[in-house]
């Protein structure tokens, strides 16, 4: 028993020593927030797929130091190649910094996928972040008729892998990941003992 406490007190150590734990963070709005579609079956539906408007909406608050930042964007449909005789779909993205709206440029992806687009936020959005990002989402700029659905909106910090972009699919964090495998080493061990 006691090399049992000794192993999950060296775990636990060397993850707090390495910051693992709170340094990378993923933060994700999805449904049932504003017109993040819920499933996949849903994703031709209104109001889930749509053609014009814009859309808001607000991340939770990261605390905690920060040294890099991405936004990532999982959405479905994103023509931004278009097809002859269109420019292709643009649907333009913000996020405010410091009470402004300030363009991080479109969307990309492919006819009738499910892709991530990756904007990387710099410092001068890491205060934005500690308080709730606020993001925006001016669908089909140019009128083309052209129409997008919105699975995720994530945000990550110093290097978190984010879940896959398709609706409802949520990864274990990788703190979760070292649980489990030290929950197995310490099963592994007890058996051995045992044995």
């Amino acid at each position: 028993m006691n090399i049992v406490r000794t192993t999950l007190a060296a775990a636990t150590l060397a993850l707090a020593s390495t910051g693992g734990i709170q340094a990378a963070t993923v933060d994700v709005v999805e449904a049932p927030t504003g017109f993040f579609v819920p499933t996949d079956v849903e994703k031709y539906d209104s109001p889930f797929y749509n053609y014009a408007g814009t859309w808001d909406w607000v991340h939770n608050a990261i605390a905690g130091v920060i040294t890099t930042a991405e936004l990532l964007i999982a959405a479905f449909d994103v023509d931004f190649d278009g097809s002859p005789g269109f420019t292709g779909e643009r649907d333009e993205i913000f996020a405010m910094d410091d009470g402004i709206w300030t363009s991080l440029g479109f969307l990309q992806g492919g006819s009738d996928i499910w892709a991530f687009t990756t904007f990387t936020l710099g410092s001068n959005f890491f205060d934005d972040i500690a308080s709730g990002l606020q993001v925006q989402m001016n669908i089909d700029t140019t009128s083309q008729g052209w129409a997008v659905t919105l699975a995720k909106s994530v945000i990550t910090t110093d290097g978190a892998v984010p879940p896959p972009p398709t609706p409802g699919a949520v990864p274990l964090p990788a703190a979760g990941w070292l649980l489990f495998a030290g929950l197995g080493g310490l099963a592994a061990l007890r058996r051995r003992k045992q044995g």
